[in-house]
């Protein structure tokens, strides 16, 4: 029977400098830079090819300057916008795709939450939305979310579009074997663009007289939070 050869990764996901029983290293000696060798399994760890990929990100349209110190808001937006450009600087593209696909989806649930949509008078609480939709909001898919907050004039033309195409990125990544990987840096810099831009619109990064304005239902939802006191 004719032997043949294959190339393999032996101990991909072991970390060998600190894995027992044949860790070479006390955990003394393991540095930052080892811990990001660790890291960047498919990119160089030093810090001009990290700088760089910082920087290839960092193209959004809208930054985000000033956000709300609202613990929601800063786990289930800001904290996993930040966490995606750092997986793209390590190249985990993949991660960065996921992430900004996550924060759609949140951004989407918190436009329903803050837009107090009315039916007949009455606020569209859970039981009314079940009874509307089958299902509470938040439970639903993200495609039928953004076409109902859409119907209700919520979002833009834009907003939706930019949610439709952010969700068909991750679904392409995340979901179909077929997908190639040949535009994923790309992809992954295309979606995160996306993702801050949305949040930035959501929150509002807008300047009047030398102060940031926030978006009016932004401040009614901190006011609810208790984390915005209007001043005397």
């Amino acid at each position: 029977m004719e032997k043949k050869l294959i190339k393999a990764w032996i101990n991909p996901l072991a970390f060998i400098e600190v894995d027992e029983p044949w860790a070479s290293r006390p955990p003394s000696e393991v540095t930052a830079e080892i811990i990001l060798g660790y890291m960047c399994p498919t990119t160089s760890p030093d810090v001009k090819t990290l700088v760089e990929k910082y920087k290839e990100i960092s193209v959004e349209e809208k930054r985000l300057n000033v956000v709300p110190a609202e613990e929601r808001i800063l786990e289930k937006l800001i904290w996993p916008l930040r966490h995606a450009k750092a997986a793209y600087m390590v190249g985990n593209n993949l991660g960065t795709i996921s992430l900004c696909g996550i924060v759609a989806e949140m951004v989407t649930v918190l436009y329903f939450d803050i837009s107090n949509i009315l039916i007949g008078g009455d606020k569209l609480d859970e039981d009314k939305q079940k009874l509307l939709f089958g299902r509470r909001f938040e439970k639903l898919g993200q495609e039928r979310r953004v076409k109902i907050l859409r119907s209700f004039n919520i979002i833009s033309e834009e907003m939706e579009d930019k949610l439709n195409q952010i969700r068909m990125i991750r679904r392409k990544y995340l979901h179909l074997w077929s997908q190639d990987h040949e535009r994923l840096p790309k992809d992954a810099i295309e979606i995160f663009k996306m993702a801050e831009s949305i949040v930035a619109e959501i929150i509002g990064q807008d300047i009047e007289d030398g102060y940031f304005k926030l978006n009016p239902a932004i401040l009614k939802y901190l006011e609810r939070k208790g984390a915005y006191e209007p001043e005397d």
